[in-house]
């Protein structure tokens, strides 16, 4: 068995015991004996709470007692004092003290003490929920949770306690779910008790007063609420409106702008005219730019012109790696200017002219976004000398681009200015921002989706496409006899600026061809020079596909209760 396999087998067996074991790690035995909660409704809707709960805990060291109060339906809530057994606790983090933890819309408050075991304590928190009574149309409603909705403890007995104001007695019987095993009525209060309580398991009492009797105002957060329902319809429609005009509108745009079809049904088996591989490749990007591939694929049709010299050397070491040496030759006499610029930057660099340069220097070379769009602008400044871009439509594409992004920006402050306006509309107002939000990246999109290329210019891209088939589909090259070695050197560079070489010679090596293209050479560990076979050839692709990875820098009261939240030990 391999030393991998081994591994592999061994990172299996340790994740399988490390999860057997949480379960035994989790299980540090306590329980809840019980868990008292007593309500006091004050006048205008806010709700004094004390919580008691006793813990019996088992025979493993506690130091810890957390409970999570939750802030949801609730103006706010305010932890007023902690306890543990009867005596109060100052704000700390060590034993014999209480923290308060502030998370968003909950507020977990932690008791520390030192480690017990085999013993059992009782730990009272006292907090103020504000605006917790709530406005139904024919009442003022108390709906609150009584215990923690998650407890990974059982509760043998829970009771509760509510108590109201003078004046504000309930018109309806109290509800609690799950119901209470006794009920008692006292003057201006209600008792009830219930045992016993399993994991998880929680309980929610509902009262209902008189109209206004004890909230006069509805609470804020049901304002907000019923300001969301009010306001929903509209803000939704304006937003569906800017949604539909503005990605109506750029799609209708793009359609109107687009090229005629051209009909390439037919194969084009071998390069349709004399563009360079760079040019080529540019032609057929997105909004004819140029990428590393085109760039990788002018370098190999230089070096097939002889004006430079490509060499895979193999690296000494434990790992088998290839590192690819460019060296300067003349220069073309017929040399394009974008080749003429691609030279200067391979053997030019800030500290002078250099005789040759690595593809692990290049990426550091093409990694300058000055250096980069110096190269694609002489490469676009070639597709407009031969009139293959359109004037109008790249400066169509441009302001497109530019609508697209302003409409983006408008969003952002948008986002901002319905900070001000939620007091007054609430949340549905963000509708507006993000419809301008889809509207501004659909306009981005769409215009560098335009294609600035001529009638020409696509027309030649979608013969040019046709050949890329050739290269990469189930052509004379990828099925029976190999191609000529002579046809495989002129077509290695366009099938590198498109993006297919590596999968070409790849398939070309299953077809039995062994050598590679002449003008690539290869050295060996041991110093030898020679021609590059075709697995030296795949590897200098490889290495010349790493290099161009840095190229170029790169609602009303709605049902439900307040409370709840969480509550355990450790």
């Amino acid at each position: 068995m391999s030393v991998r396999r081994v591994a592999i087998l061994l990172s299996v067996l340790a994740a399988v015991l490390a999860a057997a074991a949480l379960p035994a790690i989790a299980a540090k035995p306590y329980r809840a004996e019980h868990f008292h909660s007593r309500v006091v409704v004050e006048p205008g809707g806010s709700i004094l709470v004390t919580e008691t709960i006793r813990f019996v805990f088992g025979s493993e060291p506690f130091t810890y007692v957390y409970r999570e109060l939750l802030s949801r339906r609730t103006d706010g809530l305010t932890v007023i004092e902690a306890s543990m057994d009867g005596v109060p606790m100052e704000r700390g983090k060590g034993a014999g003290q209480f923290e308060i933890k502030r998370d968003d819309n909950r507020r977990r408050v932690v008791w520390h003490f030192p480690p017990t075991s085999n013993a059992a304590r009782t730990f009272t928190v006292t907090y103020r929920a504000a605006g917790v009574v709530w406005q139904d149309a024919d009442s003022d409603v108390l709906a609150w949770t009584l215990l923690p909705t998650r407890h990974e403890y059982a509760i043998a007995c829970a009771s509760g306690e509510v108590a109201y104001p003078a004046g504000s007695a309930p018109v309806a019987d109290a509800v609690l779910d799950p119901a209470a095993s006794e009920v008692r009525h006292d003057a201006q209060s209600i008792r009830f008790e219930r045992c016993p309580f399993e994991r998880n398991a929680s309980w929610v009492v509902t009262l209902r007063f008189a109209p206004r009797s004890v909230a006069a105002v509805a609470p804020r957060w049901q304002q907000r609420s019923i300001r969301n329902r009010e306001n929903t319809p509209l803000f939704l429609g304006l937003g569906g409106l800017i949604l539909l005009a503005g990605v109506g509108g750029f799609v209708m745009f793009a359609l109107n702008h687009r090229h005629g079809r051209v009909d390439t049904s037919g194969a084009v088996p071998s390069p349709p005219d004399d563009l360079p591989p760079a040019l080529a490749g540019a032609l057929m990007g997105t909004g004819a730019s140029a990428g590393w591939g085109p760039v990788l694929g002018a370098m190999m049709d230089l070096a097939r012109r002889g004006a430079l010299t490509m060499q895979s050397v193999e690296k000494a070491g434990f790992l088998k790696s290839h590192e690819v040496r460019i060296t300067a030759g003349p220069t073309p006499a017929d040399a394009a200017p974008h080749e003429r610029v691609l030279l200067d930057l391979l053997f030019n660099d800030k500290n002078g002219p250099r005789a040759s340069v690595t593809f692990s220097e290049l990426a550091r070379t093409f990694a300058s976004s000055r250096r980069w769009k110096r190269l694609r602008e002489a490469i676009s400044s070639d597709l407009r000398a031969d009139r293959l871009l359109d004037g109008d439509r790249e400066r169509t594409r441009g302001r497109v681009i530019v609508i697209g992004l302003v409409i983006l920006l408008s969003s952002i402050a948008g986002f901002i200015g319905s900070v001000a306006l939620f007091d007054r509309f609430g949340e549905p107002v963000l509708s507006l921002p993000i419809a301008l939000l889809v509207v501004g990246v659909v306009g981005m999109i769409t215009g560098a989706s335009l294609s600035p290329l001529s009638e020409e210019g696509h027309r030649r891209a979608e013969r040019w496409r046709a050949f890329k088939r050739t290269l990469g589909g189930t052509s004379e090259t990828s099925a029976g006899a190999p191609p000529p070695v002579e046809r495989v050197e002129r077509w290695l560079p366009y099938a590198v600026a498109f993006g297919t070489a590596l999968a070409w010679m790849k398939r070309l090596q299953k077809q039995g061809v062994t050598m590679g293209p002449s003008w690539l050479t290869a050295v060996n560990r041991e110093g030898a020079h020679g021609p590059a076979n075709i697995g030296a050839t795949v590897a200098i692709l490889s290495a010349g596909s790493s290099a161009g990875a840095h190229a170029g820098g790169h609602a009303g009261g709605a049902g439900g209760a307040a409370g709840g939240g969480a509550s355990g030990a450790g």
